[in-house]
């Protein structure tokens, strides 16, 4: 019986993608995370040079990209490094203060699409969605270097300390690839789970969106594998010639978009089909 539902909300899930514009709005959330990814950057080294130097920069910028096809991460990652490197904007300057509006615009981008998947009309007023934007950025920004700051420094004070069990942590739990991939996975998880809740306008519980997070999660990893398959056996270039690293990248975050506002979708229909039943 539940699998049942589950198999009606799937497939009216799949209809109302189609039906509500899902690969277009997945574009314009592709677009306006490229956008944004740049100037969010720029204002999580200004906030890593003001809690604890370039290099944590560098490695949340790592982190950024530990669960996306290597070619994505090879087209992006060094030119982000470039673009860091020759910014010096403190965390409190203009620059800053720029880099951080812009950045937002990802996340307006994706509470329109997601307001569209669950069928409700944005009642909020415009300063407390950007304040809230603000707010999402900031907690990215901040998370990233946590778990930054936990693998470089971290390590150091365990060894300078002799803290046994936390170098073994170190050693063999954190900063192994299988767990480093995990942790991502899991605060990727928690960023959908805070999309659906307070980002999206309305009102839903945490049991409400989970089926729709896990979905997505789910998915965006197997389209990451697949999306990485892909590119060993097909060759872009012939397409789009100079431009074939950047629009690798743009195509990516299309799927992304795409999966993100397909949890919302399944969410609206499970609900709809325990309603109807």
């Amino acid at each position: 019986m539940v699998m049942g539902k589950w198999w009606q909300a799937l497939r009216l899930a799949v209809f109302r993608v189609v039906d509500d514009g899902g690969f277009s709005m997945a574009g314009a959330v592709a677009f306006a995370f490229l956008l944004s990814i740049f100037p969010f950057c720029i204002f999580l080294g200004a906030l890593a040079g003001t809690l604890g130097g370039r290099e944590l920069a560098a490695e949340a910028v790592a982190q950024l990209f530990e669960a996306v096809p290597e070619t994505v991460a090879s087209a992006l990652a060094p030119e982000i490094e470039k673009v860091m490197g020759q910014s010096q904007y403190g965390l409190l300057t203009f620059g800053a203060a720029v880099s951080l509006f812009f950045a937002t615009s990802a996340i307006e981008s994706l509470r329109a699409a997601l307001n569209v998947a669950y069928g409700v009309r944005e009642g909020r007023s415009i300063l407390w969605c950007f304040f809230q934007s603000v707010m999402f950025v900031f907690a990215t920004a901040i998370g990233m270097l946590v778990f930054a700051w936990g693998i470089l420094v971290g390590p150091v004070i365990a060894r300078a300390e002799n803290w046994k069990p936390a170098l073994w942590l170190f050693d063999h739990g954190l900063l192994s690839p299988t767990s480093r991939y995990t942790i991502v996975i899991a605060v990727t998880l928690a960023q959908l789970l805070a999309y659906h809740l307070w980002l999206a306008a309305g009102r839903r519980s945490i049991w409400d969106v989970l089926p729709g997070a896990i979905m997505s999660v789910l998915l965006w990893v197997l389209a990451a594998w697949v999306y990485s398959w892909w590119l060993t056996v097909s060759d872009y270039s012939i397409f789009y010639a100079g431009l074939t690293q950047l629009f690798t990248a743009l195509i990516f975050f299309q799927v992304s978009g795409l999966v993100m506002i397909f949890g919302a979708e399944f969410n609206r229909a499970l609900a709809d089909v325990r309603a109807a039943g």
